[in-house]
């Protein structure tokens, strides 16, 4: 039984090598909120998660 596959991808051609690795331009998302947390958001989420922790225990 081979243990080794040394062929785990096909050859490559130098047209598919360059569009492979062509840089795309990166865009920005326009229109978003971008949402801040508060203390009280964190102290929040940090009472949920100690409350899912006692629950996992309960059962």
């Amino acid at each position: 039984m081979k243990t080794k596959n040394t062929n785990l991808f096909t050859p490559l051609d130098k047209g598919q090598m360059q569009d492979l690795t062509q840089e795309v331009k990166e865009t920005l998302a326009t229109g978003t909120t971008k949402n801040i947390l508060s203390a009280a958001d964190l102290w929040n989420i940090q009472r949920m998660r100690r409350v899912r922790v006692q629950r996992r225990y309960f059962v």
